[in-house]
């Protein structure tokens, strides 16, 4: 589970998702999409050629100005709303997603079953869901900081903790749904408050001097805290595993798979060059390769992620080995990794397999 609206808004990158060209069937991909496997893939666009897209689980998810639309893993229609959120943020997950706009008071939240719209008076701060289905809010709060709520596969609001100091900019649930973790802004630095979903009292904290912007829950219960220039691994009763510094550099992006993360870097000066580090969740850096051209997004699933460079895709295992790549690419709208190593592409119109 990644929500989108972290690292664009903050260091102007994508959502989870790197971004689409003209990948006509018979052109530069050739028979690398559509495989025999995927055969019975087939996604219906019409009407979001210029959507925003998102991972969700082994589907994905796609917002334009008008409307939201859940896929399946097989580009199969799950749920369609007509919805219109201006500055529009996405969170998606497996079989699920929520939709809002950034200090706006409305969220969706898209399932098989249908969409549900809740309300916030408060604003809605920032979201995310799980593969459970459980979603977490955190929004404002009329004599408080803010506010955090966990709303269940039923779309039922099941626990709301209130927040009393600190700044909140960031909420995540966890994969058991037993936990909700809160980074907060001090004065100090950077302050991560874990609770039980079933009590109103910290379960444990963390503090840092560095000013970290967004929080993952990792698939293993761990935590990732990342900030332009560096990130950390903590579990969730407080105790950091391990910290990983690029001084001289700065964070483009970064995704989260099954045991690992991979984070994007650039340079602060003018140029093409950066890295792609791979860690294990305890901050273990596993691998590290120079780019030779500039990175503009990430997604990751399973043992497998995905790079968009300015004129590439690239598919990787945790190795950082080269599976696949699909050349002259610039204008891609969206890539989706998937867990088996796979990758949906997104064009204008229309969406492909790519199994290298």
């Amino acid at each position: 589970m990644k929500k989108s609206g972290g690292i664009i808004g903050k260091l102007l990158i994508g959502l989870v998702i790197l971004a689409v060209t003209v990948l006509a069937a018979s052109g530069v991909v050739g028979s690398r999409l559509n495989k025999k496997d995927n055969s019975g893939f087939s996604a219906d666009l019409m009407g979001f050629e210029n959507a925003r897209f998102a991972a969700a689980g082994s589907g994905f998810a796609a917002v334009s100005d008008i409307a939201c639309r859940l896929y399946g893993r097989n580009g199969e229609i799950l749920c369609t709303a007509s919805r219109s959120y201006p500055q529009l943020q996405i969170a998606g997950a497996e079989g699920c997603a929520a939709i809002w706009s950034e200090g706006g008071s409305a969220l969706t939240i898209l399932r098989a079953s249908g969409a549900a719209d809740l309300s916030y008076s408060g604003g809605v701060t920032a979201a995310d869901m799980n593969d459970a289905g459980t979603a977490v809010v955190l929004a404002g709060e009329i004599g408080y900081k803010g506010s955090v709520t966990v709303v269940d596969e039923d779309n039922n609001a099941v626990y709301r903790v209130y927040i009393g100091s600190g700044y909140p900019i960031d909420a995540d649930i966890s994969p058991d749904s037993q936990r909700v973790a809160i980074l907060s802004m001090t004065s100090e630095g950077s302050t991560v408050s874990v609770y039980d979903t079933d009590s109103d009292q910290v379960y444990a904290e963390y503090t840092s001097e560095n000013s970290f912007f967004e929080l993952e829950y990792l698939a293993d219960g761990r935590l990732m805290l990342v900030s332009s220039n560096g990130a950390a691994f903590l579990k969730d009763d407080g105790k950091l595993l391990g910290e990983l510094t690029f001084d001289g550099e700065i964070l483009k992006g970064y995704a989260a798979g099954d045991g690992f993360a991979v984070l994007l870097l650039g340079s602060y000066q003018a140029g093409s060059t950066g890295r792609i580090l791979a860690a294990d969740t305890a901050g273990n850096l596993l691998h590290s390769a120079d780019t030779a051209a500039e990175t503009e997004g990430v997604s990751a699933a399973g043992k497998y992620f995905a790079v968009r460079y300015t004129d590439e895709t690239v598919l990787y295992d945790t190795g950082i080995n080269v599976l696949g790549s699909l050349k002259d690419t610039a204008g891609i709208q969206a890539v989706v990794m998937r867990s088996d190593g796979s990758a949906v592409i997104i064009t204008g119109g229309r969406a492909a397999i790519f199994e290298p």
